[in-house]
Order: C-alpha cells, then structure tokens, then sequence
C-alpha cells in the first residue's frame, strides 16, 4: 500500500497541495481529477521524488521514502513509476528503441547481459507490441506506439505503482481505453496499482476503484457511484 500523510507543496509562497492524504490500495485504479494546471502533476512528482514535499510524507508499506526533512528514498522509491503525457520526451531522437531499452536494462541491472531482448519480449507483448518496434527510431512510430514503449519502459521495473499523468490525453477514445485495459492487465499480474490523473471525469469514473478530487488545493475522496 503506498499512502501519503498531510503532504503539502508551495511555489513561490504560493500554496498549490494542501494536506494530502491519499491511500493507494495494492491492486486498484485510484484516479486524481481535476482541472488542468490545478496541481495533479505536482502531487505526482512529489510521489516520484521529483519534488520534495514542504510538508508530511509518502508512505511505501509502512515505511517512509519521502519526506520534507529527509532525502527521497531511491531505492525503495524505484518502485513508484510514472508515464508522462509527452511519450516522445523519455526518447532520444538519434536512438532506435532497442539501443534505449538496452541501455536502461544494463544501468539498472534489471537483467544479465546478453539476455535483454529475452527480458523485454514478454513486456512489449503485454503492451501490445511486437519486438520489430526495436528497430525503429522514435520519430517512425506512431503517438499510441510511443505511449505504449513509454509504459513499457516503465514496466521493466515491476513497479509498486504506476502513475499515468495525463498520459492517454492526446489519444482518441478508442486508443484510451485500449492502453488503460493494457496497463490495467499488466499491473494485475504483480497486483500492482496504478494512479491515474486526468481531466476527463468520464474517463475517471469508468476505470477507477476510488477516486480524489481538488477543491481548494485539498484532494478530497469521492465515494464511488452504485446503480
């Protein structure tokens, strides 16, 4: 269960996340919504190790990886991954994706040498990519092609936790719902959560378990709708 506990971010003197407290069950969908520039990205960050929090912490099975008086936890922190909403950004342009996922695998150690393409195959396949992908260079591939290698990038981790962060909203509908469906099946095989923060509330209250919402730079739960 990864947890936060009164986090609190400012920029400038400008308060922008007000005591959060946000619980992510193991195996669930949680989803922030809330209208662009509020502050989702930066709670995002804070979980990552991006940012570091002004105030509370984060909490990583009862342990805490972040906080404001203690440096982020690398280590443990490795398990929080997140895809961005500008897939193309985390891809050199001069760099065919297996010489990129090759690079990752061997500074992370996520595999022995000489065995990375075996490691990749099985994620890529998850994502719903054959391994001829590897021999393009990003420019080649298409927006959706390049969010999936994105996510499965971010997979090769085994992550704890997998944040999308906006990261379907320049693909159309259809595309949407087959990357979260991915994700969703990828992340159920570790029991692994995702958290999904976006600004479409259609989107949120199909996929979610649980759901937060800003008012006011608090992140205030929003009981789930039955019919």
């Amino acid at each position: 269960m990864i947890e936060t506990r009164d986090l609190q971010k400012s920029f400038g003197g400008k308060l922008v996340l007000e005591k959060a407290n946000v619980v992510i069950p193991d195996g669930e969908i949680v989803s922030i919504y809330g209208a662009s520039g509020i502050g989702k990205s930066t709670f995002a960050k804070l979980l990552c190790g991006v940012l570091r929090p002004d105030a509370g912490e984060i909490v990583l099975d009862g342990v805490c990886i972040g906080a404001a008086d203690r440096p982020y936890d690398r280590r443990r922190g490795i398990a929080i991954q997140m895809v961005y909403q500008q897939p193309y950004a985390s891809l050199d342009p001069c760099q065919k994706l297996a010489a990129g996922f090759c690079e990752l695998i061997r500074y992370h150690h996520l595999a022995p040498r000489g065995r990375e393409e075996e490691t990749l195959a099985p994620i890529l396949s998850a994502v719903g990519l054959d391994s001829g992908i590897l021999h393009h260079l990003p420019h080649q591939i298409s927006g959706g092609e390049a969010q999936r290698i994105a996510i499965a990038r971010c997979l090769l981790f085994k992550p704890r936790l997998l944040i999308l962060d906006e990261a379907t909203s320049m693909l159309d509908v259809s595309t949407q719902a087959n990357v979260i469906a991915l994700v969703r099946r990828a992340m159920t095989e570790t029991n692994g959560s995702v958290l999904l923060i976006s600004h479409d509330r259609a989107l949120v209250d199909h996929v979610s378990n649980s759901t937060y919402v800003f008012e006011h730079n608090q992140l205030i739960k929003k009981e789930k709708e039955t019919t």
